[in-house]
């Protein structure tokens, strides 16, 4: 079993991806489950197998309590995790050849509070890989694509995770904004110089050092420019993952 976490920013699809891989491991023969862990999804495009909705309540956590929407989550998420025993059994009897968890939508109540990071360790005993997807919506110009590789690594060594970056909706964006996003993540010196063209000023300077940094580090992070609504890419995902699990021996059924 292989567990896959979806960890992006909200509205960056990870809902979407999840059903739509969900959808190409099936027809290719392969045994999968998923677990949701927003315990405030009001619709999701799949069925989840494991839902955190099941063991904690989020609106009457917010109305017992008295607690604003954010409060309400964090508590929400804390207390279903205490439950992580019976999660790790419940999970473990799927049976199933990937577990597909997709992430809650505020991506801090996961990746940088302690339940998260307890409930990442407890599943390392299974082969475990985190793709986060980058949105090129909020990706578009070169401070916003700074920030979000910032976040991915801000994100990797929270987790301590292996992790690959997908940029998603690229059905969603015009093609020379993912012309511009495919040089900058291929080119450190075109993302510079697109910096440097956009004006001085101590921003630019941050931005530009930032950017070094984030590129060196950023060169064991895989990427894949991927659709889940066009369902594009996700070949080329899937094989990123199986390497990074150590499976890449393994075939399609």
């Amino acid at each position: 079993m292989r567990i896959v976490y979806l960890v992006g920013t909200a509205g960056s699809g990870k809902s979407s991806l999840t059903a739509a891989y969900t959808d190409w491991l099936k027809s290719n023969e392969q045994i999968v489950a998923t677990v949701n862990l927003d315990p405030a999804a009001a619709i999701l495009p799949y069925e989840p197998d494991i839902d955190i909705r099941e063991y904690i309540d989020f609106e009457k956590t917010m109305l017992s309590h008295q607690l604003g929407p954010n409060a309400a989550l964090i508590r929400s998420f804390r207390e279903a995790v205490r439950e992580i025993e019976n999660l790790i059994d419940d999970v473990a009897e799927l049976r199933a050849d990937y577990v597909l968890v997709d992430t809650p939508g505020q991506l801090e109540l996961f990746a940088f509070r302690r339940e998260g990071r307890e409930l990442v360790k407890v599943f390392k005993r299974f082969p475990s890989v985190l793709v986060y997807l980058l949105d090129p919506v909020t990706s578009h110009s070169t401070r916003l694509f700074a920030a979000s590789l910032f976040l991915t690594t801000s994100v990797y060594f929270s987790l301590d995770l292996q992790t690959i970056i997908a940029v998603t909706k690229i059905d969603a964006v015009p093609r020379r904004v993912l012309r511009r996003i495919k040089r900058w993540i291929n080119s450190q010196e075109a993302l510079e110089v697109d910096i440097e063209s956009k004006g001085g000023g101590v921003q630019m300077l941050i931005t530009r050092d930032l950017v070094q940094t984030m590129h060196e580090i950023g060169r064991m992070f895989p990427v894949i420019m991927l659709s889940a609504k066009k369902m594009l890419g996700l070949g080329a995902l899937h094989a990123e993952i199986t390497k990074m699990v150590g499976e890449g021996e393994y075939e399609l059924r």
